[in-house]
């Protein structure tokens, strides 16, 4: 009788191990669904902007306008975005206009001037011979800039079309 005992005892633990094995692999696969998506790939943050690193730097920022141009060149980085599809948001030019002078004052150190254009594209039959864009507005944001220490975090919500100080500080015009 004590054999049929430990038969069955080493039974039961038999059955009760293959039971948890199979378990584990759903028990990760609900850890892992309630993770989230996992990055592939980790973005090292950019300490200083090169040409190399560019486009991954401004791709970064997910613009909420497209992206027509990016140039680097001497400590001067220089955008163009397109304002085909939003020409009236101004609002929207601002939120990008913040997240590039983040990414050109806080996020990197080598930078010492922000110019950044606002265009559309040339309508067809237009005097703009040469040109596949026409400018409606430009920015130019300088390392040196005092107020940019205390009011950097205001330009997203800035309407420099309609305020003075907000055109002077970004030293904004207007193309009309």
């Amino acid at each position: 009788m004590t054999v049929w005992r430990r038969l069955l005892g080493a039974a039961g633990a038999a059955i009760a191990i293959t039971a948890l094995l199979t378990l584990l692999p759903l028990a990760e696969r609900r850890m892992l669904d309630s993770q989230g998506e996992m990055a592939v790939f980790r973005a090292a943050p950019i300490k200083r902007l090169e040409t190399r690193n560019l486009v991954d730097s401004i791709i970064a920022q997910q613009l909420k306008l497209p992206i027509r141009k990016a140039e680097w060149r001497e400590g001067v980085l220089s955008v163009d975005l397109a304002v085909d599809g939003v020409p009236g948001r101004i609002d929207l030019w601002m939120t990008d206009l913040q997240q590039l002078t983040d990414l050109a004052y806080v996020q990197t150190s080598n930078v010492n001037r922000l110019l950044i254009r606002f265009v559309k594209s040339a309508p067809a039959g237009s005097d703009a011979v040469g040109r596949s864009m026409v400018m409606q507005a430009a920015a130019d944001i300088r390392k040196t800039d005092e107020w940019l220490a205390s009011a950097l975090s205001e330009i997203g919500g800035a309407r420099p079309d309609l305020d003075p100080v907000w055109r002077d500080r970004l030293r904004m015009s207007f193309v009309r």
